[in-house]
């Protein structure tokens, strides 16, 4: 089962104005910092909350909820240490500030924190308290993306043709060996191996074969035996136009 990583900074201020003035301090609860990357603990968020006193405060609560959204699902509450639960001021300050960062995010995944505040008086009375809602961390797809790019063509002499096809890897992560696949018209397919494709890199291969026309189309497809694991397999196979001139 995967778990969420929790820290907090917590910080208890006694401002320097009056605590009249104290009251103007604005109730926020923000994203600071959303950090993406391949490994579970380079992916994090930093959230933040702040708030100041009002008349009759003894002492400032508050508490961070995170929520997940996973694939098309609505957002979900999260379960962790140090979530969903009271973090209180010490007695006696105008500015309560605090700020939790949440590690080991999913990817792909959206992730915002419902950050509630109240304000206690004697005996623990609830004097008042209010929610706000921080933006949100957006965790990419790691997947790789593989997709067909530029195919273009010169002729080669004897009714044959040089091609050159560019593969693309639009994904965060390299792929492994692949196959692609070329063919004009109803010919046979050639194919070619590709033994890894770094993520956001491109590769151009070059295949001859018979020359295409405008009744033989050329078809390419990328990973047909589907090894490669994607976040989108739709743009792996194209049928174009001869893209020789005449």
């Amino acid at each position: 089962m995967r778990k969420i990583a929790c820290t907090l900074t917590l910080f208890s201020l006694v401002a320097a104005a009056a605590p009249a003035q104290a009251q103007t301090v604005p109730t926020r609860g923000a994203l600071d910092s959303c950090h993406t990357g391949s490994a579970p603990l380079e992916r994090y968020a930093v959230f933040s909350a702040q708030m100041g006193t009002v008349s009759g405060t003894k002492r400032m609560q508050v508490r961070f909820d995170l929520l997940e959204k996973v694939g098309g699902a609505a957002y979900r509450r999260v379960s962790a240490p140090g979530l969903g639960v009271w973090r209180s001021s010490v007695p006696g300050v105008d500015i309560f500030r605090y700020r939790k960062q949440v590690a080991n995010l999913q990817a792909p995944g959206s992730y915002r924190a419902l950050v509630r505040f109240r304000w206690l008086g004697d005996g623990g009375k609830v004097l008042q308290r209010t929610l706000r809602r921080t933006g949100t961390c957006k965790q990419p797809d790691l997947r790789t993306d593989l997709a067909i790019g530029r195919v273009s063509a010169d002729p080669a002499g004897a009714g044959r043709a040089r091609y050159s096809v560019v593969v693309r890897n639009f994904g965060r992560l390299a792929a492994p060996s692949f196959s692609v696949s070329f063919a004009v018209g109803d010919e046979a397919p050639s194919s070619q191996t590709v033994q890894s494709l770094g993520g956001g890199e491109k590769r151009t291969l070059t295949f001859t074969a018979p020359r295409c026309n405008a009744r033989t189309p050329v078809r390419v497809a990328l990973d047909p035996e589907l090894a490669v694991e994607e976040s989108n397999e739709g743009n792996n196979a194209r049928t174009l136009a001869c893209p020789l001139d005449g």
